[in-house]
């Protein structure tokens, strides 16, 4: 079933900049394309119109058509529209409507009276094309960000539609499962007669699975084409050697913990025995989906409390770190977004801690032109796209000067440039003098910007490295996806 965009506008508000601007765009049946550009272009905007999502929820100015064969998405009810079209949203949480992964995938079926027995045969083969059989009866707020990403991209295979949008379906997951996304898809477009749609910013494994590529910019088609001919495609590689680190210049140890342990009542235990962190470095917190990484960064500031151990900071032993010493940058964006406008988000924080100065506002208005947010005070933070999301997120954390930066998971949904713009900041903080630790997927940002590795695996933590020692050791222990040249 080909899809046709015909003259396809769309604004939150009136009189705002519009996010897509004139889309013309037709996709032939079977086809699989690659909708690229930066963060805050437009691609998901056109994901949610192609779902029918955006002329359905009733908000905003919406002009021109989606049109499936005959159908204008515009003319049939979204449940109609579903049937056809399936997506994987970036935020898995957004499409979760149940508690655990058996319901989960069991809720589309069920709602769709599929008989029982063939509900059964397709969550199995759900799980079993996706690699999460053994997750079959988790709950989902228990799963790490890419079991949860797997989960909701098997839910929607259950559902088996006809075109299939992946909005970054690999940016919460390890190189090992982001293999596992690749070998899927590979064999959805050998054995299925699926169109698919992908919205990805980390593209060498899957620029093998397209002939052709969509670029936006400013809600603008700008190119399309081969993406060996696209010089969008080619300015996301070849970055590294733009930043400049420098040696690390540390002050000595500013937190550590001790026989640090967190047990979560299912099975899955956090242990660390010693861990020192010192003030002035980046520590690159790294190990597969599942393996305690974001567990670990929520113990730091109590947001969920260790079981056992105890917790050493400037030289005071205490049971957790508060704001605004310590700053979490969540995974999930939005569980860190709760006013209406992105200027309110930023005055939030700084009241509850009576820091509604001069001083902080010039500061909150600095680091929102740095990370190309000053011309957004006005949106709903929550019609900012992903990567602007996190970007607010780390701006409404780094306006309090926080002595300790834990990052989980900042560089999802950001494009090639935005990537250097947070890598500069942190280096410039690290050199200032704060301690980072930043959960990453990606091995090919170790060399430009960590001090050391902290490697956790099934939740023990399996060494705290300088990168060179690391990288011995992973070389040593086959453990090769984590090398730095491995890199996405």
């Amino acid at each position: 079933m080909d899809i046709e965009i015909s003259h396809l506008s769309y604004r939150f508000r009136e009189n705002e900049k519009l996010v897509l601007n004139d889309i013309n765009l037709h996709i032939s049946s079977g086809e699989w394309l690659l909708l690229s550009g930066c963060s805050g272009s437009g691609k998901t905007t056109l994901a949610y119109a192609i779902a029918g999502i955006l002329y359905h929820q009733k908000i905003g100015e919406y002009q021109g058509h989606v049109r499936f064969g005959k159908q204008c998405v515009e003319d049939i009810p979204l449940y109609c529209v579903s049937d056809e079209v399936g997506l994987v949203q970036q935020n898995a949480d957004d499409q979760f409507c149940t508690l655990n992964v058996v319901e989960e995938i069991a809720f589309g079926l069920e709602n769709r009276c599929i008989p029982e027995g063939e509900i059964k045969e397709r969550i199995a083969d759900s799980l079993k094309i996706t690699g999460t059989e053994a997750l079959h009866q988790r709950p989902l707020f228990e799963l790490s960000g890419g079991e949860k990403q797997k989960i909701a991209i098997a839910s929607i295979l259950a559902l088996q539609p006809s075109i299939l949008i992946l909005d970054e379906p690999t940016s919460n997951l390890d190189l090992e499962s982001t293999r596992a996304i690749f070998q899927l898809l590979l064999k959805l477009k050998e054995t299925r007669q699926l169109t698919v749609i992908i919205i990805e910013h980390r593209v060498a494994f899957f620029k093998k699975l397209f002939q052709r590529c969509i670029h936006l910019e400013s809600g603008k088609i700008v190119y399309d084409g081969t993406i060996e001919k696209s010089p969008y495609f080619s300015a996301h590689f070849g970055l590294g050697s733009m930043l400049q680190r420098t040696e690390v210049n540390n002050s000595g140890p500013i937190l550590s913990l001790h026989d640090w342990a967190y047990e979560n009542g299912d099975g899955f235990r956090l242990e660390v025995e010693d861990l020192t962190i010192n003030q002035g470095e980046i520590i690159a917190l790294m190990g597969a989906n599942g393996s305690g990484k974001t567990t670990l960064l929520k113990t730091i500031p109590g947001l969920i409390k260790a079981g056992h151990g105890w917790l050493v900071f400037k030289g005071k032993e205490q049971p957790k770190i508060t704001p605004p010493e310590v700053g979490l940058v969540f995974q999930n964006a939005d569980e860190q977004l709760f006013m209406n406008t992105v200027q309110e988000e930023i005055h939030y924080g700084l009241k509850n801690f009576n820091l509604d100065d001069a001083i902080h506002e010039k500061k909150a208005s600095d680091l929102l032109d740095l990370f190309g947010l000053n011309e957004k005070l006005a949106n709903n933070p929550h019609q900012l796209s992903y990567g602007e999301k996190k970007r607010l997120n780390l701006i409404t954390t780094l306006v309090f000067s926080p002595s300790i930066l834990l990052l989980d998971e900042i560089f999802i949904g950001q494009d090639a440039y935005q990537v250097n713009y947070i890598i500069e900041k942190l280096i410039y903080l690290r050199n200032d003098g704060t301690s980072i630790i930043v959960a990453i997927h990606d091995p090919a940002l170790l060399k430009r910007m960590a001090d050391r590795i902290l490697f956790l695996e099934d939740g023990k933590m399996r060494f705290n490295l300088p990168l060179q020692q690391a990288v011995i050791w992973w070389q040593v222990n086959g453990y090769r996806d984590y090398l730095p040249e491995m890199g996405l």
